[in-house]
């Protein structure tokens, strides 16, 4: 079974270092594939996860041609804008977290959501993606549950403001999750 898969992993599984140019990628995912296919006894889960880091990192570069983003600090950089805090009403963290996922499907493309961390990402921008917009989700409190947003520069070209695309998420949620309550309603 495959999971979302961020640039970080997708170096990861193939084994790149930071800083790896497209041919170290590509000639990585070869040599990967040449070992794991199971054509030559290798797993086909493995064979689909190396096709899918590859897959990650193609669509990142835009096949090639932008270099590989850095990978995303553990913490947000000065040159993440981080926006406050928004708490949301909803009945459970990991319930908002699908919510959120679905709503990013239409902000940009959504590369990795882990429940049990409550966090998501979701590249930003015109292909291949300018920011990568970091969404973690808290505990419940008695005021909802905390949200944070990290938006943070992927190359060359600047990105939307984090306010423009929080706002885009949030409204889509809204829309999403005020749906949701009229069909629960009805039931």
């Amino acid at each position: 079974m495959l999971l979302m898969m961020d640039i970080a992993t997708a170096c990861g599984v193939l084994g790149l270092e930071n800083g790896a140019d497209w041919n170290e990628v590509r000639t990585m995912h070869r040599e990967a594939i040449r070992r794991s296919h199971p054509d030559v006894g290798g797993s086909t889960d493995r064979a689909a996860q190396l096709n899918q880091a590859f897959g990650v990192l193609e669509r990142a570069t835009n096949d090639g041609q932008y270099p590989l983003p850095p990978p995303a600090p553990d913490s947000p950089t000065p040159a993440g804008e981080r926006s406050p805090s928004t708490v949301l009403g909803s009945d459970s963290p990991a319930e908002l977290l699908t919510c959120l996922a679905d709503a990013g499907h239409d902000v940009g493309e959504v590369v990795f959501v882990d429940p049990e961390s409550g966090r998501l990402e979701i590249i930003v921008g015109p292909d291949p993606g300018v920011g990568r917009l970091i969404v973690e989700v808290g505990e419940p409190t008695h005021d909802g549950i905390s949200v944070a947003f990290t938006l943070e520069p992927l190359g060359v070209i600047a990105p939307p403001s984090i306010g423009e695309v929080v706002a885009d998420l949030l409204r889509l949620h809204d829309a999403r999750h005020s749906t949701d309550v009229r069909a629960g309603d009805l039931s």
